[in-house]
């Protein structure tokens, strides 16, 4: 059995936060003369509850590939401006012709002229970050004269 300032401890909380999630119903715990006492199980069991789908809950009825979202980050280091073009131009291209089956997708262009560093950030699905992903690894290759 934990404290209320042993738990607070533990997941980094004010005990007071802890004492509100008790009276909330959040955190169950018992009384033990005038503290309040949390088991293991029961601690398990709250901070493992965003993993859990709550007894009744209908199951999505979306499937999960089009729930499923994901991101990557493009570093490019000593890009000068037409380099840094072409990549993003590529990289509207290849948003505009996109297969529609890819779902909603986007990219942010970050440019830090003053140390000539470029990221490209890039949301969407698996299908369409798998094959931008492949398209940098052609322009990779091809910039290394393979």
């Amino acid at each position: 059995m934990y404290s209320v300032e042993q738990v607070a401890k533990l997941l980094e909380l004010h005990p007071k936060t802890v004492r509100r999630f008790i009276r909330e119903g959040r955190v169950k715990a018992r009384k033990i003369g005038r503290e309040w006492r949390i088991s293991q199980s029961e601690l398990a069991a709250y901070t493992h509850a965003e993993l859990v789908v709550p007894t009744g809950a209908p199951p999505s009825e979306v499937p999960l590939a089009e729930r499923v979202h994901v991101s990557a980050v493009i570093e490019v280091e000593e890009g000068g401006s037409e380099e840094v073009s072409r990549i993003s131009n590529s990289l509207i291209a290849m948003l505009n012709c996109k297969d529609p089956a890819w779902g909603a997708a986007r990219y942010d262009l970050i440019y830090h002229p003053e140390v000539r560093k470029a990221r490209f950030v890039l949301y969407g699905t698996s299908p369409f970050l798998r094959n931008v992903l492949e398209l940098v690894e052609v322009a990779i290759q091809q910039g290394r004269g393979a």
